[in-house]
């Protein structure tokens, strides 16, 4: 029997328990997958094209993952694990259908071509046994801005990182030997460098004379990072300086990228609280430079989807040390939502500004022309939801102020449409769908009057009524006790409500 389904919650969709035996095919609507202990080896094409597959288990005694075993899922995989057991995965293992960061431990010791081709994940490590970097491993990852490369590494082959176009903190070994076309459609690098031989030049030596940001860039491969960092960050004793002065000043460098070590931290794999202490301690400006992009740490820090705790301390240190230090929520909106990023690490981006900076402000129609002639976004699913998420945000305001709720569902309804045909250049959707708030928001001090008359009229009504009921039933003394009452009452019971919300928002058309 090939898998078995099981669930252990009523409420948890059911569980596709894959056993590798009898050769039959997985259901093509599977969701939920663990892989049994039994299975050594997922064989090739095991999970090919299941597009509603989001969880992947895979149990301890793993060793292989075949070629294409989950490739093409439509980038539906939201939650995996890599088992401490796992040595291989073969040629185009992933490739198209991940949405989410993968963690490979130090104990792999072969990936194949194009293996994670094509997936969402913003930053990665390569595992320290991996000495090649195989053709097209990582090509097509949009949202990948930082890669991880072992010291070690010895030779990068052929489109490794093709179209990993907002590629920017990344260090290649100066003796490594490169294949043809590593560097194309890697936009960011380009902006800066131009030319291939040049981007190829200044990452080989990054790190020249720079210390510490090599030590942290490094620091995910090492133990005892922390006390090395301290180490180097300290000059050599014995001379009669104050502390301050002490501190190797390349801390507070800039590498060809802009970055300070603060940078470098933020866009790690591997965030070590004690380490980002140390660094803000000693070199408090890092929190306020931008890189060659613009960018702070904690862009980078939002963008990777570091830990709340992470986010947390650098926010509370922006607060305590710079507290009057304006931080440029559009540009870091922007740069998230040009690529593959996550919705939710926007969404977060965007509670966190609201909660600790809400006095600072997001230009979102420039935002909104922005993404609307952007050519070079991918338009797939994530897309389409990031964009939907983004539209909604930028004229969230607008669509709150209408008191109806016919007209929020349509401009919502607007949007998806326009996003779901979003073509090369959608200024003139973006355009109608401004028209019709704008349409809305003339027309509402009209409706507001026509309204107040409307209930009024009704009110009226509702009282004559009440006085002709109460007439002849004889409670006419009774009335004039309750009098007050009896009119608050008429104004509720007047149908005011039900006209109102249900039928006065279709005099104006739609």
């Amino acid at each position: 029997m090939l898998a078995e389904l099981v669930s252990n919650d009523a409420n948890d969709a059911e569980v596709f328990v894959y056993t590798g035996a009898g050769g039959a095919a997985v259901p093509q609507d599977v969701v939920r997958v663990r892989v049994d202990p039994s299975v050594t080896s997922i064989p090739v094409d095991a999970f090919n094209q299941r597009k509603k597959l989001t969880e992947v288990e895979l149990c301890e005694g793993l060793v292989e993952i075949g070629n294409g075993s989950f490739r093409w899922c439509d980038r539906s995989i939201t939650k995996i694990n890599i088992p401490n057991s796992l040595r291989r995965i073969k040629d185009y293992a992933f490739a198209g259908s991940l949405r989410t960061p993968i963690c490979l431990h130090d104990g792999i010791e072969s990936i194949g071509d194009y293996t994670f081709a094509g997936c969402i994940f913003t930053n990665f490590r390569i595992p320290p046994l991996i000495t090649v970097i195989p053709r097209s491993m990582l090509s097509g990852c949009g949202s990948m801005f930082s890669l991880e490369l072992p010291k070690n590494v010895t030779e990068i082959e052929k489109y490794a990182f093709y179209y990993c176009h907002c590629l920017r903190n990344v260090a290649i070994p100066p003796n490594a030997i490169l294949g043809d076309d590593i560097f194309i459609e890697m936009t960011d690098l380009q902006r800066l460098f131009g030319s291939k031989a040049r981007i190829i030049r200044e990452l080989q030596h990054r790190f020249d004379s720079l210390p510490i940001h090599k030590l942290v860039y490094y620091q995910s491969f090492y133990q005892g990072v922390l006390q090395n960092v301290i180490a180097a960050i300290n000059l050599r004793s014995g001379q009669s300086r104050t502390q301050r002065s002490k501190l190797d000043p390349t801390g507070n460098h800039q590498d060809c990228l802009g970055m300070t070590p603060l940078h470098i931290l933020a866009c790690s794999s591997v965030h070590n609280l004690e380490l980002y202490r140390v660094i803000v301690e000693k070199y408090p400006t890092n929190l306020i430079t931008e890189d060659r992009w613009g960018a702070l740490p904690l862009l980078y820090a939002f963008w990777g989807a570091a830990p709340a705790g992470i986010i947390q301390f650098l926010l509370a240190s922006y607060k305590s040390l710079y507290p009057d230090h304006a931080l440029n929520w559009t540009m870091m909106v922007e740069t998230m939502g040009r690529t593959d990023t996550p919705k939710e690490n926007i969404e977060n981006l965007l509670h966190v500004k609201q909660m600790f900076f809400p006095e600072q402000s997001i230009d979102w129609e420039y935002l909104l022309d922005e993404f609307a002639v952007r050519s070079d976004l991918c338009v797939q699913s994530p897309f389409q939801e990031r964009m939907q998420f983004l539209f909604i945000c930028g004229m969230s305001d607008r669509m709150e102020a209408l008191p109806f709720k016919v007209w929020r569902d349509h401009i919502s309804q607007m949007i998806r449409t326009a996003v779901f045909e979003w073509r090369r250049d959608n200024s003139g959707i973006l355009r109608s769908i401004r028209e019709k708030l704008a349409h809305f928001e003339v027309e509402l001090p009209k409706l507001k009057e026509v309204t107040t008359i409307l209930e009024l009229a009704m009110w009226k009504v509702r009282m004559h009524e009440n006085d002709l009921q109460d007439g002849t039933t004889h409670q006419l003394k009774k009335l004039k006790t309750d009098k007050s009452s009896s009119r608050q009452q008429c104004r509720v019971t007047c149908g005011a409500d039900v006209i109102i919300g249900n039928v006065l928002p279709y005099i104006i058309s739609l």
